[in-house]
């Protein structure tokens, strides 16, 4: 992994306690953008480098594409899609600050146990009065858990039938990722949403057309399945190593 600037590192420990950040300068997703699998897969792919560096931008962007599709799913995925949106204006943030050490996951990582910004779960920079930035590695691990379940969701749902279930699909893929992290009511609530609300197989498929055809379909799913498997593997091997799996 690289190593911090020196000259970064000595300014982040001199901010002051009550530096504000101008939220209006966050850059929001436009809620009428529609979901496209093409851009969904280009930044999965280029998330990772040859070297397994993961691109910060990149992960981020493919985010943004998935909660479009994800508040495609109808109103009551609408929760879910405000509290990715919320956590990807937090690495938005940090990357807009200091975009060396925020490049990629690694550097990332490797900056905030440096500076010590891992022991807090804020930094001493504020959004708005009242509401401190939280630190990147404890933003990236609920977003990493997440991405745990979209997956093992996009690898079942590409190797099943078209008369399999996808609501029994998504509430498998839940109970072995996300589902682990959450209470009983919650677990319960996720669980009832997804039967009642995802659609079958086919008409989720063709919420990822988006003007593409079958063979384009083909070749971007299996592609961002396997870029996502990787991004995945990668980030959970890099919080074990450093033991930050369980970061409150």
């Amino acid at each position: 992994m690289s190593s911090i600037p020196i000259t970064q590192l000595a300014t982040d420990m001199t901010i002051s306690s009550k530096q504000k950040i101008n939220s209006s300068e966050i850059s929001i997703q436009d809620c009428t953008s529609q979901f496209d699998l093409k851009k969904l897969r280009d930044a999965f792919v280029n998330c990772v480098q040859s070297d397994h560096t993961l691109l910060l931008q990149e992960y981020i962007r493919a985010y943004e594409e998935l909660c479009l599709f994800v508040s495609s799913l109808g109103t009551v995925f609408e929760w879910i899609t405000k509290d990715l949106s919320n956590k990807l204006l937090v690495l938005k943030e940090h990357q807009r600050l200091d975009p060396i050490n925020y490049k990629s996951i690694q550097s990332m990582i490797s900056y905030e146990i440096a500076s010590g910004r891992i022991q807090t779960k804020d930094t001493s920079l504020f959004i708005q009065p009242g509401k401190p930035l939280q630190n990147g590695c404890r933003t990236l691990l609920r977003l990493h858990r997440a991405l745990a379940f979209i997956s093992c969701f996009l690898s079942e749902m590409r190797n099943a039938s078209d008369d399999a279930s996808s609501a029994s699909i998504a509430c498998n893929a839940y109970s072995h990722t996300l589902g682990r992290f959450h209470s009983w009511p919650v677990r319960y609530t996720i669980h009832t949403a997804i039967k009642l609300t995802v659609p079958n197989r086919q008409d989720l498929i063709k919420k990822f057309v988006s003007n593409r055809s079958a063979e384009e379909i083909d070749v971007f799913s299996g592609e961002i399945v396997q870029s996502c498997n990787t991004i995945e593997h990668t980030t959970q091997k890099l919080f074990r190593s450093h033991h930050l799996t369980k970061l409150p």
